[in-house]
């Protein structure tokens, strides 16, 4: 998490202009379902679903991510989903949008239906996303399935395309500047400018299939 945290940091100042898809899929996803304060935002970035509610808070693993976000008003905390600094029961809704396919997701879950009282909602990209660059994004069946697995009840479920306006060098610019440019399945590896512009030259098209759902999470 550490090397995600540094990157999204280094975006904070690109990360509004450049994040398009992410800032789509927040307002799909607050126009979801009904919300309940108190609210924890989780991955809430600079703010695109708190944006929406008055009163929200924030939890973020960016140190420069979370000043920009508390410097539009909001309350925040540093933290890492896989160990939310609240306790348990806290908020009546619990909201995430584009941070949780960047975590273990039976963890995170967990740790959101620990301090989640009432509703979980949430939009992650699932597998079928930029396929040709082989994220290893979850699946929309595992998500289902792990969430009813912890004890949440499904209430609504959509899936949506949404597209990234960017090609060639401008995806790669995309990725630079949104702090997205991680990919667990390449492990480290060092990639040249060469193999770059070719991986991307594959992708055509490019777009996010996105996963929105919310919950009733159990006692």
């Amino acid at each position: 998490m550490r090397v995600l945290s540094l990157r999204f940091s280094k975006a904070c100042k690109t990360y509004e202009e450049w994040a398009i898809p992410q800032r789509i899929s927040a307002q799909t996803l607050i126009n979801f379902d009904s919300v309940e304060l108190p609210l924890l935002d989780v991955g809430c970035g600079t703010g695109f679903v708190s944006s929406h509610v008055k009163g929200a808070v924030g939890v973020d693993i960016s140190i420069n991510m979370l000043k920009l976000y508390k410097s539009k008003g909001n309350r925040a905390v540093l933290g890492d989903a896989h160990s939310l600094p609240f306790k348990c029961k806290t908020f009546n809704t619990v909201i995430s949008n584009f941070a949780l396919h960047w975590t273990h997701l039976e963890t995170s879950f967990r740790e959101i239906f620990r301090v989640c009282k009432k509703t979980f909602l949430c939009g992650i990209p699932v597998e079928g996303s930029l396929k040709e660059l082989n994220f290893p994004f979850p699946t929309q069946e595992g998500i289902l399935s792990l969430v009813e697995g912890l004890g949440g009840k499904i209430r609504k479920v959509k899936r949506m395309r949404i597209d990234i306006p960017f090609e060639s060098w401008d995806l790669i610019r995309f990725f630079h500047y949104t702090g997205t440019s991680y990919n667990p399945n390449l492990k480290g590896v060092i990639i040249s400018r060469r193999e770059l512009q070719k991986m991307v030259s594959l992708v055509k098209n490019p777009y996010f299939d996105v996963l929105f759902f919310s919950c009733e999470v159990g006692e």
